[in-house]
């Protein structure tokens, strides 16, 4: 599997707090299966917001202890937008990363509140040539009362929780999750993990009820085949 959607760098966000931590998350990751993953720290204004180029160079940092360790797991670099105006100037003067410096752009809404600016920031992400991967719409309180609402985002990728199947965000977010996947609307399932004991990955139990939701067809799609098209910059072809 590829985590296209991951907390691991320490002390930089509400992740791991220390490095050992952060190891002991990676080990955890390999266990379930994850080979890749994409490092995503928060870019909002509850944390200090890191450079594209300083999230970089963490990612390097830690993938080199990763490797010392022999723990067998590629980071990528990130981060997770909170949608507002002016993440086009963000990402050309280099305070925004897109997943691994390619054409696509992890975004969070807020999750009880849809922002009038909604569509048109997401239509100039998409005019830049920016293509949004919306994280955790199931959490949305919008989507979980309109899911077929998503529908109507043109050119953006669907990304749910993995943990959400389990329950781990609510009963409302776990129908969401399964309806969106029934309905064919989900291009990739990621861990959101923060840690061991706040929001573990919990990703081989997660994807048993996926699969059982839509196949393994389509599993591998939602865990492989587009989130490699993410992280090589290719089309996804949908």
């Amino acid at each position: 599997m590829i985590d296209t959607h991951l907390h691991i760098l320490p002390n930089v966000d509400d992740g791991p707090e220390t490095i050992e931590e952060a190891l002991a998350l990676a080990k955890a990751l390999v266990q379930e299966g994850v080979h890749t993953a994409i490092a995503t720290p928060h870019y909002n204004d509850l944390y200090p917001r890191r450079s594209a180029l300083e999230v970089k160079e963490r990612v390097n940092a830690l993938q080199l202890v990763l490797d010392r360790q022999g723990i067998p797991l590629r980071l990528c670099s990130g981060h997770e937008a909170l949608i507002k105006p002016g993440l086009i100037e963000d990402i050309q003067t280099g305070k925004l990363a897109t997943l691994n410096e390619s054409r696509y752009l992890l975004l969070e809404l807020w999750n009880n509140t849809w922002i009038p600016e909604t569509e048109r920031v997401i239509f100039e992400l998409r005019a830049f040539g920016i293509t949004p991967v919306l994280a955790h719409p199931e959490r949305y309180r919008v989507f979980q009362k309109e899911p077929e609402r998503i529908a109507s985002l043109q050119g953006v990728l669907i990304q749910i929780t993995a943990s959400s199947l389990i329950g781990v965000h609510g009963r409302t977010a776990l129908c969401t999750a399964e309806t969106l996947l029934k309905r064919g609307l989900v291009h990739c399932i990621a861990s959101d993990a923060h840690g061991l004991h706040k929001r573990p990955p919990t990703i081989m139990q997660s994807l048993h009820k996926a699969v059982q939701l839509i196949g393994q067809v389509r599993m591998q799609q939602v865990i492989e085949d587009w989130p490699t098209a993410i992280i090589s910059d290719s089309p996804c072809r949908l």
